[in-house]
């Protein structure tokens, strides 16, 4: 009987590990953040220290506890230019498992990722043009949207830091009759971004993104904000994502 009791007992035992095991989440996640040098906010010290670990919640890493996920997060600047110079940092997902990657060694790759990212989001902010007065944010944003399309990854988000005032030949913020021009091309999104695709590359289907927009708002500015909020909701929107328009990245 206590044969048979012991048999039940690491059967009971081996189940629950295996359980364990399989419960561990290792999901892919690529994230694309954007950094307009129009704002000299994002330039202060502090900016990275604040969002970095959101980042990194984000894709379910946390550099005391590890984390089996994996992906990667690109750091790129919005500015006159429709394309910039970027920085991609990796980390492969971990083996879960009963036979997987030991978690104290994940955690020792968790760290090191979030060092290198914190290195190179410090780095391109330190070398940025900062206060430009024009944004290519639509293609910009456009291009790197397109560009994760063709990637895989079961979770992908573009956080955008930005107060998303576009100031190019496509459509302007700026100028006499600016607000007028910016309603009517929030009133009918298929049109506008069809008026768009001519001139740039055309917005594709988003239903799998979720997009962070992180604004600063002031006194001078709100108007033009609240429109410009109205403006991208609609026509991001109108492609499938998911939006959210604020004034910090709240995850």
């Amino acid at each position: 009987m206590r044969k048979f009791l012991k048999t039940i007992f690491l059967y009971v035992l081996v189940l629950l590990v295996f359980g364990s095991c399989k419960n561990e989440p290792a999901e892919t996640t690529q994230i694309c953040v954007l950094i307009d040098v129009t704002d000299e906010r994002f330039k202060d010290e502090k900016f990275v220290s604040e969002n970095l670990p959101k980042l990194l919640k984000l894709m379910h890493l946390d550099p005391k506890t590890g984390g089996f996920s994996g992906g990667e997060i690109k750091l790129s600047l919005i500015n006159e230019i429709s394309d910039s110079k970027s920085k991609t940092i990796k980390i492969e997902p971990g083996v879960t498992g009963l036979m997987g990657e030991n978690k104290l060694n994940r955690k020792d790759e968790v760290e090191r990722f979030r060092t290198e990212l914190e290195n190179s989001f410090t780095q391109i902010l330190s070398k940025a043009n900062w206060g430009t007065d024009a944004s290519k944010i639509y293609q910009k944003v456009t291009r790197e949207l397109i560009k994760m399309k063709n990637t895989p990854a079961e979770k992908k988000y573009v956080i955008i830091y930005s107060d998303m005032l576009e100031n190019s030949d496509l459509f302007s913020f700026y100028g006499a009759n600016w607000k007028n021009n910016i309603l009517k091309l929030t009133e009918n999104p298929d049109a506008t971004l069809e008026k768009l695709a001519e001139k740039g590359p055309a917005l594709p289907d988003l239903s799998e993104f979720t997009i962070y927009i992180i604004t600063t708002r002031t006194i001078e500015n709100d108007e033009k904000i609240n429109i410009s909020e109205q403006f991208w909701i609609s026509i991001l929107e109108n492609q499938g994502a998911t939006v959210s328009f604020n004034s910090s990245l709240e995850i």
